[in-house]
C-alpha cells in the first residue's frame, strides 16, 4: 500500500497496464476505491492502463504469429 500511495496515479497505471493475471481494470478499480482516489482522476488512468495492456498483448501476439508463419 505504501508504494502505491507513494506513486499515486502512476502506480495505479502501472498496475493496470501490466498484462498479468491479477492485474487489470477490475483490480485497478478496487485499488483506487481502497485508496479513496477520486473517480474523475482514477477512471482515465485505469482506461489508459487497459488500452496499454491491450497494445502490449497485441504486439506480443502479432509478433508470435509472424514468427510462426515465417514472415
Amino acid at each position: 500500500k505504501d508504494k502505491i500511495e507513494k506513486y499515486g496515479l502512476w502506480g495505479l497505471f502501472i498496475l493496470v497496464a501490466i498484462p498479468l493475471p491479477g492485474t487489470g481494470g477490475w483490480t485497478g478499480a478496487l485499488v483506487a476505491a481502497l485508496m479513496r482516489l477520486k473517480i474523475k482522476k482514477s477512471l482515465p488512468v485505469i482506461a489508459l492502463g487497459v488500452l496499454t495492456a491491450g497494445v502490449i498483448v497485441s504486439l506480443i501476439m502479432y509478433g508470435a504469429v509472424d514468427a510462426i508463419l515465417g514472415r
